[in-house]
């Protein structure tokens, strides 16, 4: 079912949002984070719905959907959407999962990290632009996960 809102977007620090109206929450009926798809001024989204407490759920606006749209912080939008039942995985590069398999240490270092931390270092190695960028960032992810703390190169993403 597509649900149909208009609002302003507002800002938190730097971050634009709307939120989305108590009866569309409660319509949805699922608490906590919701991937959600739609449109926004007629252009077509991903994001997820935040839940903001007392049942209700924020949309975070990023650059992109801005830029799309041709929006910005004090306009009116309007947003059509729906929950995104299909799964959103980022898919694990092959090196990686070799290096893991070498690596036993890494591997049940890797296995004990949260889903959310997997699927930020799987985002960060899958930026890589360069088959030589992606090598070496995958050298330093087996490398924090097989313990090496001596490593000059700690990657932020890695720390619990």
């Amino acid at each position: 079912m597509t649900y149909r809102f208009a609002a302003v977007i507002k800002k938190i620090g730097i971050n634009p949002y709307v939120d989305q109206p108590l009866r569309i929450s409660k319509a949805i009926g699922k608490r906590g984070y919701i991937p959600a798809k739609g449109t926004l001024n007629g252009k077509v989204f991903l994001a997820t719905l935040v839940p903001i407490g007392g049942g209700k759920h924020r949309l975070f606006i990023n650059g992109v959907m801005r830029k799309s749209a041709g929006v910005d912080v004090g306009d009116r939008i309007d947003v059509a959407l729906k929950v995104d039942a299909k799964p959103r995985v980022v898919p694990m590069p092959k090196d990686l999962a070799g290096s893991l398999k070498k690596n036993k240490a890494a591997a049940i270092a890797w296995k004990k990290l949260t889903p959310s931390r997997q699927k930020e270092i799987l985002r960060y190695l899958n930026f890589a632009k360069h088959p030589e960028t992606l090598e070496r960032n995958i050298r330093k992810v087996v490398a924090m996960l097989g313990g090496d703390t001596t490593s000059k190169n700690r990657l932020a993403v890695i720390r619990s």
